[in-house]
């Protein structure tokens, strides 16, 4: 998956959080809760609607509608997919 804003495109297993992803990277990436819990993570898909890409271990912040303008929360959103996320992006 690419990181747009950090310019990489990195290989993230299917079992690791796009947040510990990017952080093992040595990325600055945005975070609170690491829970699900608030949008402090959110992050945009920009090739369609989230769950086209990703699964959420947990989803306490986002809407149905905002999966589907393509927003996951990076400390609980798992690749399924190739795609390309811009972190720091909240609906």
């Amino acid at each position: 998956m690419e990181f747009a804003k950090e310019g990489e495109t990195i290989e993230v297993a299917n079992n690791e959080p796009l947040l510990d992803a990017g952080e093992e990277e040595g990325w600055d990436l945005p975070y609170a809760c690491r829970e699900g819990q608030c949008i402090s993570c959110a992050g945009h898909i920009e090739d369609g609607p989230a769950e086209d890409y990703i699964r959420h271990s947990n989803n306490d912040s986002l809407m149905d509608d905002d999966m589907e303008e393509g927003y996951c929360l990076t400390c609980v959103a798992y690749p399924t997919s190739d795609f390309t996320l811009e972190t720091g992006e909240s609906p």
